[in-house]
Protein backbone atom coordinates (compact mmCIF):
# COMPACT_ATOMS: atom_id res chain seq x y z
CA UNK A 1 0.00 0.00 0.00
CA UNK A 2 1.32 3.45 -1.01
CA UNK A 3 2.96 5.67 2.09
CA UNK A 4 -0.14 7.93 1.22
CA UNK A 5 -2.67 8.39 -1.08
CA UNK A 6 -3.67 11.56 -3.45
CA UNK A 7 -7.49 12.03 -2.38
CA UNK A 8 -9.47 14.65 -4.78
CA UNK A 9 -12.33 16.24 -2.31
CA UNK A 10 -15.68 17.25 -2.76
CA UNK A 11 -19.14 18.02 -1.15
CA UNK A 12 -22.31 17.24 -1.40
CA UNK A 13 -24.14 19.28 0.88
CA UNK A 14 -22.03 18.95 4.00
CA UNK A 15 -21.03 15.80 3.26
CA UNK A 16 -17.64 15.48 2.50
CA UNK A 17 -16.52 12.69 -0.55
CA UNK A 18 -13.01 11.54 -1.95
CA UNK A 19 -11.99 10.01 -4.89
CA UNK A 20 -8.54 8.18 -5.93
CA UNK A 21 -6.62 11.24 -7.80
CA UNK A 22 -5.98 8.04 -10.49
CA UNK A 23 -8.94 7.67 -11.46
CA UNK A 24 -10.04 11.44 -12.11
CA UNK A 25 -9.28 13.07 -15.70
CA UNK A 26 -10.42 16.68 -15.07
CA UNK A 27 -12.68 18.48 -13.45
CA UNK A 28 -15.09 21.36 -15.00
CA UNK A 29 -17.67 23.63 -14.80
CA UNK A 30 -20.98 22.71 -14.77
CA UNK A 31 -23.06 22.98 -18.06
CA UNK A 32 -26.31 22.68 -19.14
CA UNK A 33 -26.90 18.74 -20.31
CA UNK A 34 -29.07 17.21 -23.00
CA UNK A 35 -31.83 14.81 -21.74
CA UNK A 36 -32.18 11.60 -22.91
CA UNK A 37 -35.06 9.91 -22.57
CA UNK A 38 -36.14 6.86 -20.64
CA UNK A 39 -32.66 7.26 -18.48
CA UNK A 40 -32.62 6.28 -14.69
CA UNK A 41 -33.52 9.61 -12.83
CA UNK A 42 -29.80 9.88 -11.70
CA UNK A 43 -28.61 10.21 -15.05
CA UNK A 44 -28.40 13.92 -15.63
CA UNK A 45 -27.98 13.95 -19.48
CA UNK A 46 -24.89 14.61 -21.88
CA UNK A 47 -22.64 16.82 -22.72
CA UNK A 48 -20.00 17.64 -25.30
CA UNK A 49 -17.00 16.98 -23.96
CA UNK A 50 -13.99 18.71 -25.73
CA UNK A 51 -15.46 18.63 -28.76
CA UNK A 52 -14.57 15.42 -29.03
CA UNK A 53 -16.45 12.95 -27.05
CA UNK A 54 -20.37 12.28 -25.66
CA UNK A 55 -19.76 12.06 -21.58
CA UNK A 56 -22.65 11.15 -19.78
CA UNK A 57 -22.99 12.95 -16.65
CA UNK A 58 -24.27 11.19 -13.70
CA UNK A 59 -25.89 13.30 -10.36
CA UNK A 60 -24.46 11.74 -7.50
CA UNK A 61 -27.33 13.42 -5.19
CA UNK A 62 -29.93 12.09 -7.10
CA UNK A 63 -27.69 8.47 -7.10
CA UNK A 64 -26.84 8.87 -3.61
CA UNK A 65 -30.90 9.16 -2.98
CA UNK A 66 -29.92 13.17 -1.77
CA UNK A 67 -32.51 16.18 -2.04
CA UNK A 68 -31.90 17.27 -5.65
CA UNK A 69 -29.70 20.88 -6.24
CA UNK A 70 -32.17 23.69 -6.03
CA UNK A 71 -29.22 25.89 -7.93
CA UNK A 72 -27.07 23.93 -10.44
CA UNK A 73 -24.78 27.09 -11.62
CA UNK A 74 -21.89 26.36 -8.99
CA UNK A 75 -21.91 22.31 -9.68
CA UNK A 76 -18.71 21.00 -10.68
CA UNK A 77 -18.55 17.82 -13.05
CA UNK A 78 -15.25 15.59 -11.59
CA UNK A 79 -14.20 13.59 -15.49
CA UNK A 80 -13.48 9.81 -14.33
CA UNK A 81 -11.74 7.41 -16.72
CA UNK A 82 -13.73 3.83 -15.70
CA UNK A 83 -12.09 1.16 -18.11
CA UNK A 84 -11.93 2.41 -21.32
CA UNK A 85 -15.09 5.25 -21.19
CA UNK A 86 -14.96 8.63 -19.54
CA UNK A 87 -18.20 9.11 -17.04
CA UNK A 88 -18.74 12.60 -15.59
CA UNK A 89 -19.95 12.80 -11.96
CA UNK A 90 -21.84 15.81 -11.00
CA UNK A 91 -21.16 17.44 -6.92
CA UNK A 92 -21.92 20.42 -5.36
CA UNK A 93 -17.99 21.83 -5.68
CA UNK A 94 -15.11 20.23 -5.49
CA UNK A 95 -12.47 21.39 -2.74
CA UNK A 96 -8.64 20.08 -3.07
CA UNK A 97 -6.45 17.28 -3.40
CA UNK A 98 -5.53 15.72 0.13
CA UNK A 99 -2.43 13.25 0.88
CA UNK A 100 -4.00 11.05 2.92
CA UNK A 101 -2.41 8.51 5.18
CA UNK A 102 -3.95 4.87 4.67
CA UNK A 103 -3.41 4.28 7.98
CA UNK A 104 -6.57 7.21 8.80
CA UNK A 105 -8.90 5.07 6.53
CA UNK A 106 -11.37 2.62 8.38
CA UNK A 107 -12.92 0.06 6.26
CA UNK A 108 -16.71 0.89 5.75
CA UNK A 109 -19.06 0.56 8.61
CA UNK A 110 -21.13 -2.66 8.12
CA UNK A 111 -24.56 -1.42 9.26
CA UNK A 112 -27.85 -2.90 7.79
CA UNK A 113 -29.18 -0.19 6.21
CA UNK A 114 -26.43 0.83 4.01
CA UNK A 115 -27.32 -1.88 1.52
CA UNK A 116 -26.41 -0.98 -1.79
CA UNK A 117 -23.60 1.14 -0.63
CA UNK A 118 -20.95 -0.99 -1.89
CA UNK A 119 -19.34 2.25 -3.37
CA UNK A 120 -17.91 3.28 -0.30
CA UNK A 121 -14.47 1.24 -0.07
CA UNK A 122 -13.34 3.49 3.41
CA UNK A 123 -13.89 6.81 5.67
CA UNK A 124 -11.01 8.35 6.48
CA UNK A 125 -10.73 10.07 10.41
CA UNK A 126 -8.84 13.76 9.27
CA UNK A 127 -8.62 16.96 11.33
CA UNK A 128 -11.28 18.89 10.27
CA UNK A 129 -13.93 15.83 10.14
CA UNK A 130 -14.83 12.57 8.44
CA UNK A 131 -14.23 11.89 4.81
CA UNK A 132 -16.36 8.94 2.44
CA UNK A 133 -13.15 7.11 0.47
CA UNK A 134 -15.64 6.02 -2.86
CA UNK A 135 -14.54 2.96 -4.65
CA UNK A 136 -14.74 4.02 -8.55
CA UNK A 137 -14.68 0.35 -9.68
CA UNK A 138 -18.01 0.27 -7.88
CA UNK A 139 -19.62 3.54 -8.34
CA UNK A 140 -20.84 2.90 -11.57
CA UNK A 141 -22.38 -0.87 -11.58
CA UNK A 142 -22.00 -3.38 -14.90
CA UNK A 143 -25.76 -2.45 -15.80
CA UNK A 144 -24.90 1.39 -15.54
CA UNK A 145 -21.40 1.13 -17.51
CA UNK A 146 -23.87 -1.42 -20.35
CA UNK A 147 -26.49 2.10 -20.49
CA UNK A 148 -23.79 4.11 -20.67
CA UNK A 149 -22.30 2.95 -23.91
CA UNK A 150 -25.55 2.54 -25.49
CA UNK A 151 -25.64 6.13 -25.14
CA UNK A 152 -22.30 6.79 -25.91
CA UNK A 153 -22.83 4.77 -28.72
CA UNK A 154 -25.99 6.04 -30.41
Amino acid sequence: MPSELKIVTFNIGKEKFGLDIMNVDAVIEYEETTKLPNASDYFEGVINYRNEEVLPIINLRRKFKMPNFEDKSHSKVIVLKIDQRRVGIMVDDVKNVRSIDPNLINEKPNIGGMRGADFISGIARLEDGMLVILDIDKLITEEEKIAIDEVISN
